[in-house]
């Protein structure tokens, strides 16, 4: 139940993480299978469900009397489940409340406060939540029998190969309005995220997904394409919906993953096309830095929505012929940098996602070779625009095509460094990630925010000569 917490009815249509639940009810005990079909909208109160699925999953058969009135969909029913616990419920028991309107709930018992039972539990204001509810409003606790069967892995996370030349296709923003059936937000055309046809379960890991040498990290953020109880990754086997028919017989464009908009235009998909994916750990994750981008609870770290919205751009850092062998842009120079930061972690101990080894002196030297190459000047002298040529001639030739790539990456840093701190000098950590850290991250946003103006000026057609 802790793991499914956060679970909610959707307000336009069923979630399919809900509709899921009596399938895998019907799975694990054939004998509920043909009940568990009667079960076909979300708006059927799912309070007994959603119980029901965790003592399935669990190897314990939900309360399955001889009549409807008597089984688990009916909360009521669940007074006949286990044996009476008395008047002193455990964690996992289940507690049956009546109403005085004559209706009936049955939930999990938590713990008690004062004169409320706290329970975790489904339908709980329309999700799986904890909530207080009346104890002289308990009519049963209910302590679970032991598992009939051995429980499922279904709720576990298993480690999973690449999976290989999978079709992908595009799901949500403005064009395609989709609401997450994890927590109902709505998918817009700004997150980074997939779509894998099976629910998994909290925590969700992240998902890596390569098309043409570019890989971009997403969140799980929906069920599907096409099916809701594929874990192909867990067996091996190809999506099922690459058989032309989906498990409800519908028929399907083959594909096993759905990319959001940022995704897909982040590795060059348009619609539909072949990609690689496996799981990967979460991206370490920054303390929020206000960046002119969207962010909100739904989105992967700022860093990686950062990459991808400055590769949709294709934005130029180098108006300016580089030297010989070309210079990378900037999100692959940023890439990199935030490749060689994510060994980095307190006291230098973060492991690599792949299960590397911390962050050492090499590390270090290497990350500052990138921002090196961030920073750096391959233009030579040049003309002023406005923009520059308002900070003097000086200052202006020596910030010339650098501040954007500063103030992000100074910006970036001054907020890891509360993270990687403690693996840096002293000096370093206490005047930056300390009583500084205030004045400092100011400054770096205003240089960005100058140095996209400056980048502008330098794309438009110059309306007055520059200044020399």
């Amino acid at each position: 139940m802790r793991q499914i917490t956060g679970t909610r009815a959707l307000d336009n249509g069923d979630n399919p993480v809900i509709m899921s639940w009596p399938q895998k009810i019907g799975e694990l005990f054939p004998d509920t299978r043909a009940y568990c079909r009667d079960y076909t909208h979300d708006s059927i109160a799912w309070c007994g469900l959603t119980v029901g699925y965790c003592m399935a999953v669990n190897g314990i058969k939900p309360v399955f009397g001889g009549d409807a009135d008597s089984r688990f969909l009916w909360a009521l029913a669940w007074k006949q489940f286990g044996t009476d616990a008395g008047g002193a419920p455990q964690p996992g028991d289940v507690l049956v409340f009546e109403w005085a309107s004559g209706g009936h709930h049955v939930t999990l018992y938590e713990e008690t406060n004062g004169n409320s039972y706290v329970c975790l539990g489904g339908n709980q204001d329309h999700q799986v939540k904890r909530s207080n509810f009346p104890r002289s409003r308990c009519i049963a606790i209910r302590r679970p029998p032991a598992a009939a069967i051995a429980p499922t892995t279904d709720m576990v996370h298993s480690p999973a190969q690449m999976q290989s030349r999978v079709i992908a296709t595009v799901f949500g923003g403005a064009s395609d309005p989709k609401t997450s059936a994890y927590d109902g937000h709505m998918i817009d055309d700004t997150e980074l995220g997939v779509a894998l046809p099976a629910h998994i379960s909290d925590p969700r890991p992240n998902v890596s997904v390569s098309k043409d040498g570019k890989t971009v990290i997403c969140k799980v953020v929906h069920i599907g394409p096409w099916n809701t109880d594929d874990a192909y990754w867990k067996t091996g086997a190809r999506p099922q919906a690459e058989s032309g028919v989906d498990s409800q017989g519908h028929r399907t464009n083959g594909a096993g993953i759905d990319l959001t908009p940022a995704a897909a235009k982040a590795i060059g998909l348009i619609d539909k096309g072949e990609v690689d994916w496996e799981f990967v750990g979460a991206p370490l994750t920054l303390p929020f830095i206000p960046f002119p981008f969207h962010r909100d609870s739904t989105s992967p770290d700022l860093v990686q929505q950062l990459l991808a919205q400055l590769e949709a751009a294709k934005m130029p850092t180098n108006p300016t012929t580089p030297p010989a062998g070309g210079q990378p842009d900037i999100a692959t120079l940023v890439a990199e940098a935030l490749k060689v930061f994510q060994t980095l972690g307190p006291g230098g101990q973060q492991q690599l996602p792949t299960g590397g080894t911390a962050a050492t002196p090499d590390h270090l030297q290497q990350f500052i070779k990138v921002l090196s190459a961030l920073t750096g000047d391959f233009g030579g002298p040049k003309g002023l625009g406005q923009v520059n040529g308002a900070l003097g001639d000086t200052v202006g030739h020596l910030l010339d095509g650098k501040k954007s790539a500063i103030g992000i990456i100074g910006s970036v840093l001054t907020a890891v460094l509360h993270v990687v701190g403690p693996s840096l000098p002293a000096a370093v950590t206490t005047a930056i990630g300390g009583p500084l850290a205030p004045a400092i991250l100011p400054i770096f946003l205003g240089l960005t925010a100058w140095g996209v103006l400056g980048k502008f000026e330098k794309w438009m057609p110059p309306t007055t000569p520059p200044k020399q």
